[in-house]
């Protein structure tokens, strides 16, 4: 019996061992990973998840990568370039790029350098950073575009270039910001509203694309 085992047992023993030692890359099993390809509709060089087919050689309009994240816009896909203010990824990081201001005093209002910066969140603006800019002295809270004037203080309270000179004017809509219309002593002290029946409107918002509406008053609905 114990000749048995060491003639017959212990090599098929050994023989199993070597076979795992040695690997399936001697074994002729093929790596299917390059039997694999991906869909690429948009020509980018760059395939879409959930589209894999298996064939022996590349078929056309598909590619090896699946990692595109848009696959009907050739402009996005990983490592493209990125176009702030037009709500699309293009580098497929999952950040979108807008202008922003810096508003280092906080009171909502940024200084003339517009910075560019990518965030997850759309709809909200970086800390300490505006979606617009507006404000003459970015380190003083009490100034901006919406604040009142105020007499004999030697200071442009409002950023309308005139120092201590107080004109009021009708704010119908409430928004902070007056029509052409003057009052004798109430309202506000700044004309910048182009549309002073609806309080979204007004300078020193942010702009929307593709809304037909001039939401800042620069004249252009961005469509």
């Amino acid at each position: 019996m114990k000749k048995l085992i060491v003639n017959t047992f212990i090599p098929i023993a050994l023989l199993i061992t070597a076979i795992f030692i040695i690997g399936a890359g001697c074994s002729g099993i093929p790596d299917l990973k390059e039997y694999v390809w991906h869909k690429d509709s948009d020509g980018d060089g760059y395939g879409l998840a959930g589209t894999a087919v298996m064939e022996g050689e590349q078929p056309e309009g598909y590619v090896e990568n699946d990692i595109d994240c848009d696959d009907t816009n050739a402009d996005v896909y990983p490592g493209a370039t990125e176009i702030p203010d037009n709500d699309i990824d293009e580098d497929c990081n999952g950040k979108f790029a807008y202008t922003f201001y810096s508003d280092k005093d906080g009171d909502g209002f940024g200084s003339e350098t517009p910075i560019i910066i990518e965030i997850e969140n759309n709809t909200t603006a970086p800390d300490n950073y505006s979606w617009f800019a507006g404000d003459c002295n970015d380190e003083n809270a009490e100034i901006h575009p919406k604040a009142v004037e105020i007499e004999k203080n030697g200071i442009d309270d409002n950023c309308d270039g005139i120092i201590d000179i107080i004109e009021y004017y009708k704010d119908e809509d409430g928004d902070g910001y007056g029509s052409q219309e003057a009052t004798p002593a109430e309202g506000v002290t700044n004309n910048l509203d182009c549309d002073d029946t609806d309080e979204k409107i007004h300078p020193y918002t942010r702009e929307f694309l593709d809304d037909k509406i001039d939401s800042n008053c620069d004249g252009s609905d961005n469509t």
